[in-house]
């Protein structure tokens, strides 16, 4: 990153790792406004690694999980930008870091969440890695047949209503249940408020 010459602050602190893994705290990364794809990339590949180094610390401490161990959820938005066939054949350590967390890093409390309007351009093998689905609304019917062959736990008249749910509805499908199922999402009664 540093040879890139992409920073504007060369005073700038390095990721606190510590400081981004303590429980109850949010942190938003925002990199809407970074053009490059490789530049973005880059940045999620060293936060991941960071934060995999950090839960294998807090793990390999103890060689167990505790209640003092932080739970950590990554959640990459605009995943078919990030984890693209594309991107993958461009960038494959990045893929293998991915999914080195995806099956590692549950055991040691750090999951990961992909956000996506458009998971027709995930690729199979990042389908593969996961576990849990909330469908919201997806009236493409080559899109519906793809995720059909993935997840097996939904039924076809769920399939079928897929195309209309109504805003807040979803199916969902989660590992714990034997069966998708559709439900209502409940919106959130705090308002965003954009901040510097």
């Amino acid at each position: 990153m540093l040879r890139l010459k992409i920073f504007d602050n060369s005073t700038a602190k390095e990721f606190d790792f510590g400081e981004l893994t303590t429980p109850g705290r949010v942190s938003i990364i925002d990199m809407s406004d970074t053009e490059s794809p490789k530049i973005r990339n880059l940045v999620i590949a060293e936060l991941l690694k960071g934060l995999m180094e950090k839960q294998n610390d807090y793990y390999g401490a103890t060689k167990t999980v505790t209640d003092d161990t932080p739970r950590v959820m990554v959640v990459i938005e605009e995943a078919h930008e990030f984890l693209s066939s594309q991107r993958i054949a461009q960038m494959p350590v990045l893929y293998d870091q991915v999914a080195r967390i995806a099956k590692r890093g549950r055991k040691r409390w750090l999951g990961l969440t992909f956000v996506t309007q458009l998971p027709q351009h995930l690729p199979d093998e990042v389908l593969a890695l996961l576990n849990n689905y909330i469908l919201h609304k997806i009236s493409d019917a080559n899109v519906v047949a793809r995720l059909k062959r993935t997840i097996g736990s939904v039924d076809e008249g769920l399939w079928s209503k897929l195309k209309n749910l109504s805003a807040g509805q979803a199916v969902v499908s989660f590992s714990h249940m034997r069966r998708g199922m559709l439900v209502a999402i409940d919106p959130t009664p705090c308002k965003l408020l954009m901040i510097d």
